[in-house]
């Protein structure tokens, strides 16, 4: 297991996913949270490089699971690892959301307006919806009298 920090998040991927997680203290092995070959793993396999950072976070997250927080010993009480899986659980999202909005990806409700549905309608490449409204009326019935929205009761 080989655990590096070289000090280049924006050069070396390794040292970024290091450094968005905090775990840039790896001087020695058993200091290392997580090593540069499960890190590798992550990047191979995330399609952003802030996913692999939030996949890292929860695989730190998972060592400390079931750590015990605190023990005490007569008077004596001794607390380690408080909530350190929380706190990278919670990172792992944060980053996972950063990822997400880097990537462009964002809420889009279209047909608000009566010129958003016509400029929709007359898109010559949109794939044409398979229900639409109106698409149940028959010669012959009252529901074809009703123009387009919300039928009045």
């Amino acid at each position: 297991m080989t655990a590096t920090y070289t000090n280049q998040p924006g050069t070396r991927p390794i040292d970024t996913v290091r450094f968005e997680i905090d775990a840039k203290d790896c001087t020695t092995e058993t200091t290392a949270l997580i090593s540069d070959e499960e890190i590798q793993y992550l990047i191979d396999n995330n399609r952003h490089i802030l996913l692999a950072a939030a996949a890292a976070a929860e695989a730190v997250a998972a060592k400390y699971t079931g750590t015990p927080t605190s023990k005490m010993v007569g008077d004596l009480q001794v607390s380690y690892g408080s909530g350190k899986a929380t706190e990278y659980t919670a990172l792992a999202k944060s980053l996972r959301n950063r990822a997400y909005r880097k990537a462009g990806a964002h809420v889009y409700a279209g047909g608000l307006t009566e010129s958003d549905k016509d400029r929709i309608e007359s898109d010559s490449d949109r794939v044409e919806p398979v229900f639409t409204l109106g698409g149940m009326d028959h010669e012959g019935t009252d529901r074809g009298d009703y123009e387009r929205g919300l039928i009045d009761y």
